[in-house]
């Protein structure tokens, strides 16, 4: 079951401490971090609900393309994230631009070789479920 730990117009966190999984969702364009001044503190929020090796989906159908001051505060808090414990990752993308946007996070952030792009949220979840997709 999902609790809520943060819900703005910018983005969406959730956990699944039964599945040891963090949901987050990225709405919209986002340009500058004063726009957004409580991500990281939420994803620390978020990560003291879970056990190291847990699994994190980041629903970016909705994003648009981050500024160069917005990819470096995602490259934060997936380094954040790794450094906790992170296990597999899974973005799920729809539009190429953000996708490739995503993979440069995934690479400069170091969890590329853990991580996996999808198109379909199906698909992603249960590729952290350990199924074969």
């Amino acid at each position: 079951m999902k609790k809520e730990i943060a819900k703005n117009d910018k983005y969406e966190m959730y956990v699944d401490k039964t599945k040891n999984r963090f949901y987050t969702k990225l709405i919209g364009y986002w340009q500058y971090t004063s726009e957004v001044p409580n991500y990281i503190d939420d994803v620390k929020k978020m990560l003291e609900h879970l056990s190291p090796g847990y699994t994190m989906l980041v629903d970016n159908r909705d994003a648009k393309t981050p500024t160069p001051e917005i990819m470096q505060l995602h490259i934060k808090g997936l380094e954040i994230c790794n450094e906790e414990g992170l296990g597999k990752t899974a973005l799920v993308e729809a539009q190429a631009i953000v996708k490739i946007a995503g993979g440069r996070a995934l690479r400069e952030s170091g969890i590329e070789e853990t991580s996996r792009q999808f198109n379909d949220i199906k698909e992603a979840e249960d590729w952290l479920d350990g199924k074969d997709v």
